[in-house]
């Protein structure tokens, strides 16, 4: 028995890298499975992008029709309230463009399924030449969200060209390997956020995201004790 041996030293884990600016440069392609979506996850790094000059694509893959949980409304008033929102949420991150699928949300999904929403990923990729691309990761407890990153990661390798693809967080949390200090423009999320007013009428959207982001602030350089932080988080996918 080798008491007398020096124990090795075990290697730590990884600490995400941070910053304060967009993590890429240039055009922006996020893939939203609803509406509202993107500004949670991601609403004050799309304004960083913004602020930048980048040009910043968003495409909602579902109509969101099942966020109605009292069926209060008809469906097509429905699914107008949220492209409404979704769009004045737009005007207000600095958003270039809004697509809208509408594809049914919350439905039982199949391989084929997977399969015609990454052609038509594969489409917009052609059209628009990302730089870097946005969607859910894999590990969202949220079916839609959980299927979308699938869909998303697999179209991604196919015509990704080497550009960055980031899965952000919205209903689960992701150990990150990028947090982005968004702290300058978290005003603008907030305001984005009251966009959604359908949404805000029977779920505390803005609280859990603010709980989450000044969470992920945590772990910044400089935070300081004051809670003022607030930070997005990332998981380099590809």
């Amino acid at each position: 028995m080798d008491s007398d041996k020096t124990p090795s030293a075990l290697n730590p884990p990884q600490l995400p890298r941070t910053t304060s600016e967009p993590p890429a440069r240039g055009t922006v392609l996020v893939l939203a499975p609803h509406p509202d979506d993107e500004t949670v996850g991601l609403g004050g790094t799309l304004a960083l992008h913004s602020r930048a000059g980048d040009s910043v694509h968003v495409i909602f893959v579902t109509t969101g029709i099942h966020g109605d949980p009292d069926s209060a409304h008809a469906p097509e008033d429905y699914v107008a309230t949220r492209q409404t929102e979704a769009r004045n949420a737009a005007e207000v991150l600095g958003i270039s463009e809004t697509v809208f699928w509408d594809f049914p949300d919350s439905c039982v999904v199949t391989s084929q399924d997977l399969e015609h929403v990454g052609s038509r990923l594969k489409q917009e990729y052609e059209r628009i030449r990302p730089d870097v691309v946005y969607a859910p990761h894999t590990q969202e407890t949220h079916s839609d969200h959980h299927f979308i990153g699938l869909a998303a990661l697999d179209a991604h390798r196919e015509v990704g060209r080497g550009v960055p693809l980031l899965g952000y967080e919205v209903w689960s949390p992701i150990a990150p390997t990028l947090l982005v200090d968004v702290t300058s423009v978290y005003e603008a999320k907030r305001r984005a956020i009251a966009c959604y007013a359908s949404q805000l009428k029977h779920s505390d959207i803005l609280g859990a995201t603010e709980g989450m982001n000044r969470y992920r602030a945590v772990m910044l350089p400089e935070v300081g004790s004051e809670g003022t932080y607030r930070a997005e988080a990332f998981l380099e996918m590809l």
